[in-house]
């Protein structure tokens, strides 16, 4: 059997939930970095050929090649205790989540001058959502940590490269520092490990 590839670029945090997910339910994996940034390399072939946009990650399994956060997040965690009960996130991850990362891309990529009014109303809606359940132990779509949790993380926790302060969001403040300390978390530039 041929260990799964993940195409990958380190400061994403699309291929970060992948990676955070691969960590967390302990998955052998080979990662194959992508010059994104500066080098465009995702625009290129052979990756033309595989995502014609140009969407990260890529994960090749072997039988399968899977394109984009949330085919990736949604095969490695069917059939697991990670898998949310309903795809509700989905359509936030597809949606104003990526208005989200648009955003973040802008100001750090480009000089270009940002709205983060589409990035704010996504923090207050996860901070809103996390607020609105009755245990401290708060998680996005079940009472437990969920594939859900792992697509929603990297927004929250890099929200503050777009000037979004954590301190304005306790819930939020609170979950992030939960799945911090989930077995076998990793980090990402700009997500330190500690709480």
């Amino acid at each position: 059997m041929s260990i799964p590839v993940l195409h990958d670029f380190p400061l994403d945090p699309r291929c970060y939930s992948v990676r955070l997910a691969l960590a967390l339910l302990g998955i052998e994996h080979r990662v194959r970095p992508v010059d994104v940034f500066p080098g465009g390399a995702h625009l290129e072939s052979p990756y033309r050929e595989i995502t014609p946009t140009g969407l990260l990650p890529v994960f090749e399994t072997g039988t399968a090649t899977l394109v984009g956060p949330v085919d990736v997040l949604g095969h490695l965690t069917d059939g697991t205790s990670w898998a949310a009960p309903s795809d509700e996130w989905i359509d936030f991850a597809t949606g104003p989540l990526e208005e989200f990362y648009s955003g973040r891309e802008t100001s750090l990529y480009t000089t270009d001058a940002v709205d983060t009014t589409a990035a704010r109303a996504v923090v207050q809606s996860l901070d809103d959502l996390l607020a609105s359940h009755t245990t401290n132990e708060a998680w996005v779509a079940a009472d437990r940590p969920t594939v859900a949790d792992l697509a929603l993380f990297p927004a929250a926790a890099l929200s503050r490269d777009i000037g979004i302060d954590h301190d304005r969001y306790p819930a939020l403040r609170s979950w992030i520092r939960r799945i911090k300390q989930l077995p076998g978390f990793v980090e990402m530039p700009g997500i330190p490990v500690f709480p």
